[in-house]
């Protein structure tokens, strides 16, 4: 539990830093530019979220081990 605490928080200073460095402007064109590109390529958008879904089984299934 620590550790998944310790990865979101980590993820919040990153997200933090990057908004006071680029602006949240900038940020919030990315899911902007994702949600564009599922409604102008949605089997392109599919195939990036089975492969991300492939990904996270394969982790849950072998408990973060590589290889």
């Amino acid at each position: 539990m620590a550790a998944r605490l310790w990865s979101l928080g980590s993820l919040l200073v990153a997200i933090g830093l990057a908004a006071w460095l680029l602006g949240w402007d900038t940020l919030l064109w990315i899911p902007q530019m994702a949600l564009e590109g599922l409604r102008d390529q949605p089997w392109t958008v599919g195939i990036i979220l089975a492969g991300l879904g492939l990904m996270l089984l394969a982790k849950l299934i072998g408990g973060g081990r590589r290889g």
